[in-house]
């Protein structure tokens, strides 16, 4: 009788929760992703979630994270343990383009049903902090909640460790969730068949709402035999049927996620901000820094002056799309590469200003003023921090060890090149006074613009 009335709570439960379902087109085996929302957590805006990741074991790995991209990401993994038997859930914090490290913050348990059987790997998860987390947030009652995935061919990694190296996807994307449609129920475990709602099934385990360990990769099934499972405070093999057929409602939870491909496009947004701002900074500002010292031309001054106004506006066009790139995981504020750009950008709108106040001192004066001084250092300074800035970028952006030794070597010849030939003009300028000629012409109150006019 006590059972029965058990099953027949357990059917009650899971039949109210409701369960998003996304599975990646294109991708070879069955991966899908499936997330509740608790009404308690969905009522109170605080609490627990559930998800699950599911695939075939011939992967590598496979992860879930909320957000977008790699910066701010919420990203976890799963992977095989030694025993080949059971699953490691390995929750990380993406905080650029490379390899994101364990989060041990995070607050996750697996669930009984997790495990690799019959060919699968499934991770049935509860996350206590999911809501919130280093760089980023979830908003449980958006239609259109991001999300990204990821998935990575080969042979299995056979670890325990949740620190474990992982090397570079082969397959990503980017996706939304509808969570309006994933919110309903109260179950402990959104994801099993009903049946383990059984007393039985559920034997030995660890009460659900006890900490979790983030490291565990085994189910709550309290199995303490199996070695991988040796000081674990969630101990337990995952012997029960990894199933995915929830007692919440799957069907037409599916239509509450929708794929979008955002990924190539911020991928190639990301090249081209990197392309942009390379130019802009390696090339064409140095450049036009070394013409006006080396060239000797009547319309030198506007030259200079039109040339760096050209730069600038690549400048804007990098700047945007760096905007772009990091005002969707909302990190912008704590990543140094886009702090840094910004004040590199805002620090270049006083370069006109200073160089036309010192523009206007020279022809009325025929000297290098304060203002001249302060254009030629600030140049100098902002744009040395800004080649610095590229290859913190080229960082974040996880570049190959080739890109970044290429760029550094590059914009390591032309800062040299640049800093001699400013070197050598300042060198020239003392001896030869405030008020000497260059290039052989002696330049005084009224005179034209020309060659001897060098801030």
């Amino acid at each position: 009788m006590l059972r029965a009335l058990a099953i027949a709570v357990g059917l009650a439960s899971t039949a109210l929760a409701q369960v998003a379902k996304y599975c990646p087109s294109g991708e070879s085996g069955a991966i899908c992703y499936r997330v509740n929302v608790p009404d308690t957590t969905a009522s109170s805006g605080n609490g627990d979630i559930f998800f699950q990741i599911q695939g075939p074991s011939s992967k590598q790995w496979i992860a879930l994270g909320q957000g977008h991209g790699m910066i701010g990401t919420n990203i976890f993994v799963i992977y095989a343990d030694p025993s080949g038997k059971n699953v490691t859930l390995s929750p990380r914090l993406g905080k650029g383009y490379y390899q994101p490290r364990h989060d041990q913050g995070a607050q996750v348990s697996l669930l009984e049903g997790s495990g690799i059987q019959n060919g699968q790997m499934v991770a049935n998860v509860r996350c206590s902090n999911c809501l919130k987390w280093q760089g980023g947030s979830m908003d449980i009652a958006s239609a259109e909640s991001p999300w990204v995935w990821a998935t990575k061919g080969g042979s299995a990694l056979s670890s325990d460790d949740p620190d474990a190296n992982i090397i570079r996807h082969d397959n990503n994307g980017e996706f939304t969730f509808d969570l309006t449609e994933a919110r309903g129920g109260n179950s402990l475990n959104p994801f099993v068949e009903a049946t383990a709602a059984s007393p039985s099934a559920a034997s030995g385990g660890s009460s659900p709402s006890s900490p979790a360990s983030s490291s565990s990769s085994s189910s709550e099934n309290g199995d303490d035999s199996n070695p991988s499972n040796a000081g674990n405070s969630e101990a337990g093999s995952s012997s029960s049927n990894p199933s995915y057929s929830a007692g919440g409602s799957d069907e037409g939870a599916s239509s509450g996620s929708s794929e979008t491909k955002p990924s190539s496009t911020r991928r190639n947004a990301l090249i081209a901000h990197g392309v942009l701002m390379s130019l802009t900074f390696v090339i064409f500002f140095p450049l036009g820094a070394i013409m006006l010292r080396v060239l000797a031309l009547d319309n030198l001054i506007s030259l200079h002056g039109r040339f760096q106004a050209f730069a600038y506006v690549v400048a804007l066009a990098g700047m945007g799309l760096g905007i772009y790139l990091a005002v969707r995981p909302s990190y912008i504020i704590d990543v140094y590469h886009p702090v840094i750009g910004l004040v590199v950008i805002g620090l270049l709108t006083l370069q006109p200003v200073l160089g036309t106040l010192q523009h206007k001192v020279w022809r009325q004066e025929g000297r290098r003023s304060v203002w001249g001084l302060a254009h030629a250092w600030l140049g100098r300074v902002v744009l040395t921090l800004a080649i610095i800035n590229g290859g913190l970028g080229l960082r974040l952006a996880g570049n190959t060890r080739g890109g970044e030794i290429a760029y550094g070597v590059v914009a390591g010849l032309v800062w040299v090149a640049w800093m001699a030939v400013a070197s050598r003009a300042e060198v020239k300028k003392a001896r030869e006074g405030p008020r000497g000629a260059v290039g052989g012409k002696k330049v005084g109150n009224g005179s034209r613009e020309g060659s001897a006019e060098r801030a």
